[in-house]
């Protein structure tokens, strides 16, 4: 998506909950706060500017219109097979490598705690999810 289409989602998003102005006062007493500055420049197609995921949230949960987030999801094309192989194999990885680490450092002493295992387990089980979901995902697109 480029910067026109999303000046042009903003600006829509933004009239039909009464304008920038009433965006920003809508958002002020949240944690997604965006200032008047910022929310002019998402307007504009040159502004450089995107507007924050949980703005957009907000503001579409107020309008009642899912103006912004359904172009976005429309745009974005869902990952193959191959690609949710790949991906799960690198959190596998990672998830393992911090298991390697703890288990390593908490192993110096030649003892496993109860609490160094609970610290443990859960990047064991992330590993453990992840490896499955790289063969069921290799399986299906085979």
């Amino acid at each position: 998506m480029n910067t026109r289409q999303h000046a042009h989602l903003a600006r829509t998003l933004q009239d039909a909950c009464g304008g920038a102005d009433k965006c920003v006062d809508i958002l002020e007493e949240t944690p997604h706060s965006v200032g008047r500055t910022v929310m002019y420049a998402c307007r504009k197609r040159d502004g450089g500017k995107t507007m924050p995921v949980g703005a957009i949230f907000l503001l579409e949960q107020h309008c009642q219109k899912k103006i912004y987030s359904q172009s976005l999801m429309q745009a974005t094309p869902a990952p193959t097979e191959a690609e949710c192989a790949i991906s799960e194999a690198c959190e596998g990885a990672e998830a393992m490598a911090m298991a390697q680490a703890l288990i390593r450092k908490a192993g110096e002493d030649q003892h496993y705690s109860e609490n160094e295992k609970a610290k443990i387990e859960p990047f064991l089980q992330r590993a453990e999810a992840s490896i499955a979901g790289a063969r069921a995902a290799m399986d299906a697109a085979s």
